[in-house]
């Protein structure tokens, strides 16, 4: 199945000829609580002959209100764009977050967006708010939502087995604190950081342990250290702005490797990178997109006194995550 995916902004035209079952949020890590609202979308849309559609934003609110906040995203465009297909979503819609779209009161939110994006039935999380100072609240958007002929049904929102509301800000916070077994429990799938792979200092290499670095860029940085993981490296699709097609980490090799996120404290480096050993790989892969997926945060971040001793370590950590990985996938 081909996805299509719709840029839009307040203004543009109306999207024609459809009708859509739709799923409203940011989606920031497509975790599980986002993934019952998709499904219960997905059963509306095949009673009700209409396509399931997905209707985010970008930027990311919280990035256009902070604009200097350090990066905290669970996925970027791409990757979300990914994961959703994965899930049948049909079309995505990527709605502008400007100042058009923040002025606009919850009626006008109805009116200005729902409407011309062809939604008939709309699908949220009882937690959903909208409008400018997110003023709109579920009690509303069922009133709204006969005024102007869309259906509203709401979703409670996933518990987890701890009895907490599973959150992108949840994943974040397990992310950070190096408990990669909570993060995937709650995404329902090991966390996944992608990015685009760098000319470095070839220092790895000297090593005998060749990497393939990438920046985080907006990504939420997880604990520095030393991780297990598996990785694809995607291949690149021209597209047009209106419709792509997306390319799943299942159409790719995958391969089992080590790696290292943090700043490098024996080298001296201070950017954060992941830096990526791929076992029993030694390609040229430079400029194109490695994702890799964490399945266990092996040991901290830690400053060698010589080059010697990081390189012993790093073999110890190869070993390690070898022996982690066999057993795991």
């Amino acid at each position: 199945m081909k996805t299509k995916i719709v840029y839009w902004s307040i203004g543009d035209a109306p999207l024609k000829d459809i009708s859509l079952t739709a799923v409203i949020g940011n989606f920031d890590g497509v975790h599980l609580g986002h993934q019952k609202l998709i499904l219960t979308a997905d059963q509306f849309a095949k009673s009700n002959g209409t396509q399931v559609g997905v209707i985010t934003f970008d930027p990311h609110p919280r990035r256009y209100f902070r604009h200097n906040e350090p990066g905290f995203l669970l996925s970027d465009m791409i990757e979300k764009n990914r994961i959703l297909s994965l899930h049948g979503i049909e079309v995505i819609i990527h709605v502008s977050f400007n100042d058009a779209l923040r002025q606009l009161s919850p009626e006008e939110f109805v009116s200005n967006v729902l409407n011309p994006l062809g939604v008939s039935h709309l699908i949220a999380g009882t937690d959903f708010s909208f409008g400018q100072g997110r003023a709109g609240d579920m009690h509303l958007l069922y009133s709204l939502g006969k005024k102007y002929n869309i259906k509203i049904t709401e979703v409670s929102l996933q518990i987890d087995n701890k009895s907490s509301i599973i959150s992108s800000s949840r994943v974040r916070a397990a992310l950070q604190a190096g408990h990669i077994d909570d993060a995937r429990d709650m995404l329902g799938r090991p966390p996944t950081i992608c990015g685009t792979i760098e000319h470095g200092d070839k220092r790895g290499r000297l090593l005998n342990f060749p990497t393939a670095n990438f920046s985080l860029n907006d990504y939420q940085v997880p604990a520095y250290g030393v991780y297990a993981v598996t990785a694809a490296i995607e291949k690149k699709e021209v597209a047009s702005k209106i419709e792509t097609k997306l390319v799943s980490i299942s159409d790719a090799p995958v391969f089992r490797g080590v790696a290292n996120i943090g700043i490098r404290p024996t080298i001296g480096q201070r950017t954060v990178m992941a830096e990526v050993h791929l076992f029993d790989f030694n390609e040229d892969i430079y400029g194109a997109r490695l994702c890799i997926n964490l399945h266990y945060y092996m040991r901290g971040e830690k400053k060698f006194a010589s080059v010697d001793l990081l390189k012993a370590q790093i073999l110890k950590d190869t070993v390690t995550a070898r022996k982690i990985l066999a057993e795991q996938i």
